[in-house]
């Protein structure tokens, strides 16, 4: 799952999307949502994963690091 959090934070920054936006995007009302999710400290259910990939622009097998 640890992948999963480092892909999150690394697929918002080539967007050049700053976590406000992102927070905004999936549902949360502050960056600081989105911090911990980057930093590992939430753990997201799987209907939270699909809606980070849609904002993301990108898939859940992306995401957890099942695709290249």
């Amino acid at each position: 799952m640890v992948e999963l959090y480092k892909n999150i934070r690394l697929k918002r920054e080539q967007l050049g999307m700053s976590q406000d936006e992102l927070a905004g995007m999936v549902g949360y009302t502050s960056r600081t949502s989105i911090a911990k999710i980057e930093r590992g400290k939430v753990d997201l259910p799987q209907s939270k994963i699909e809606i980070f990939a849609q904002a993301l622009h990108t898939t859940p097998a992306a995401l957890l690091g099942w695709e290249q």
